[in-house]
């Protein structure tokens, strides 16, 4: 398979970069490897709409200095590439997320352990970590948890290990939705069912109490009607992904469904925000 490589040259940063990758994930870009000053991104070479690309990037240069090049590589070792950038990271203080050829810390109330590859899920991203942040202030026992886009699946293994009664996994990318079960052996979680496809799969009959969503804004306000039809009376849902600009936005539609904000965070222009249905 054929990849094509973005070298993107920013300063400062952050967080362009991290604005940057939102949107080439908007465009079917797979993976990104952060180097310096540099973001490496990298797309299937038959899935790049180029003019597409060069727009995102373009559209900072307002803000900040950039500069790309870009260019086809064969094959990329992806396990290597993130090893080499990947660090064991702390949420809230007790929860250690780390690879399994990182050091066991038995100081530490919660540990899960994550191989990435392609996925998107290591707790380093803001988003990420907002959310399982939170979710350390929310009552998972005995709850029924839907985690939509899970990526690694680092929130459903959190849910999990955090009482839920059962946690559904969800994600369209075949490679995150095996990534996601590889990971929940790695953590010896057996109650979460993975399933490699759409959340509109699910039959209705399923209501579930709490809600994990950290997708894009375009994905959030289209599929937002459909998440609250598999919720149940009194229920919860936790949003990130997106950026200030579309914060309004999103919270009007979500309200306008009879929801109601309890929660909002934000770190580095990212925003994360939870709701309860009234």
């Amino acid at each position: 398979m054929e990849y094509i490589e973005f070298n993107i040259k920013l300063n400062p940063h952050s967080p362009f970069s991290e604005i940057i990758s939102a949107k080439l994930n908007e465009i079917d870009f797979e993976a990104y490897v952060e180097e310096g000053d540099i973001l490496k991104a990298y797309i299937q070479s038959d899935l790049l709409n180029l003019d597409a690309a060069k727009q995102i990037i373009l559209d900072v240069s307002d803000l900040c200095k950039v500069s790309y090049t870009y260019n086809k590589i064969k094959k990329k070792n992806w396990n290597q590439e993130w090893e080499n950038s990947f660090n064991p990271i702390f949420i809230n203080n007790n929860c250690l997320i780390r690879a399994d050829f990182h050091k066991e810390n038995l100081d530490v109330e919660y540990e899960i352990i994550i191989t990435p590859k392609m996925s998107f899920g290591t707790g380093h991203h803001e988003t990420t970590s907002m959310i399982m942040n939170r979710m350390f202030d929310i009552n998972f026992n005995n709850k029924l948890v839907l985690d939509i886009g899970t990526g690694t699946g680092v929130l459903a293994i959190l849910a999990s290990k955090l009482e839920a009664k059962k946690t559904v996994a969800c994600d369209i990318d075949e490679w995150a939705y095996k990534n996601a079960i590889e990971n929940s052996i790695l953590n010896s979680v057996s109650d979460i069912d993975f399933f490699h496809g759409d959340h509109t799969e699910l039959e209705e009959k399923f209501k579930f109490d709490i809600v994990l969503v950290n997708i894009n804004t375009n994905t959030i306000l289209t599929n937002i009607d459909s998440y609250v039809m598999l919720m149940s009376t009194k229920s919860q849902i936790l949003l990130s992904g997106f950026l200030d600009p579309d914060v309004k936005t999103i919270k009007d539609k979500i309200l306008d469904l009879g929801f109601k904000l309890i929660y909002k965070n934000n770190k580095n222009k990212w925003q994360m925000l939870h709701f309860i249905r009234e």
